[in-house]
């Protein structure tokens, strides 16, 4: 188990867990069913009802938080066993301090875990009423298949939390230097508000061999972009971002 931090711009910071599972639980196997039904859609013409769904269903996973998509990704303890390994936290030591990637991420273990648990909750609740909804036969319940979705979201966001909490508790968690990141960050400098581009992603994704490193931290760099210009343009409209 392996944890990126990939510095976005100044005070703002993404997080990628690499993990391989060592016991596949029936959970994850229900997951992987889920997955494939779904991707079965993406073969479906753009213009039909099926294909509309598809790509609704997708726009709304690109918009789910970033740090979500992080937190799912973290193993359950009941995945890792009795495993008591220590954890390397990857950074690239020329744009961030260990300091300040530990402390944000653990600020964000304060705030997700208490929220996921809340709305792990909610999408509980929701999920009979969802379950009696009249649906088209040959058309799936997509109320109910929301609503486990996100129960399901919530759930590995949270026991994932649970998890990383567990191992900064009992300093576990190793920050370490990246040669290969130092490498792929220079030149940039974050204190110049300076943004990582997507070029530099790329680069990260495919010196580790990361495919999925690369989409959730262009999303991640993406949601964080938009946020702070909707901010800038709330405070000031003729204050823009640049963004490069």
């Amino acid at each position: 188990m392996r944890i990126f931090a990939i510095p976005i711009l100044k005070n703002k910071t993404t997080y990628y867990c690499r993990h391989k599972p060592k016991t596949t639980t029936y959970l994850t196997k229900m997951t992987n069913y889920a997955t494939r039904k779904w991707e079965e859609l993406s073969n479906a013409d753009k213009q039909s009802l099926k294909g509309r769904i598809y790509v609704g269903g997708q726009n709304l996973l690109d918009r789910m938080d970033y740090q979500e998509y992080f937190l799912k990704g973290v193993p359950m303890r009941e995945e890792r066993g009795d495993d008591k390994s220590s954890v390397p936290l990857l950074y690239p030591s020329n744009v961030i301090t260990s300091e300040q990637i530990v402390n944000n991420l653990q600020k964000l273990l304060e705030r997700r875990s208490p929220y996921h648990r809340k709305y792990m909750i909610y999408s509980a609740l929701f999920v009979p009423l969802s379950a009696t909804f009249s649906i088209i036969p040959i058309l799936p319940n997509i109320p109910l298949f929301y609503n486990l979705f996100r129960l399901y979201s919530h759930y590995k966001a949270y026991k994932g939390a649970q998890h990383l909490s567990h191992i900064i508790e009992d300093n576990r968690l190793v920050p370490t230097a990246s040669k290969e990141l130092i490498y792929i960050y220079n030149g940039l400098d974050l204190n110049k508000n300076e943004i990582i581009d997507e070029q530099r992603i790329h680069n990260i994704a495919k010196k580790f061999g990361l495919i999925v490193l690369e989409n959730d931290v262009k999303r991640a760099r993406n949601q964080i972009l938009e946020k702070i210009k909707k901010e800038n343009q709330e405070k000031n409209p003729n204050n823009n971002i640049k963004v490069d």
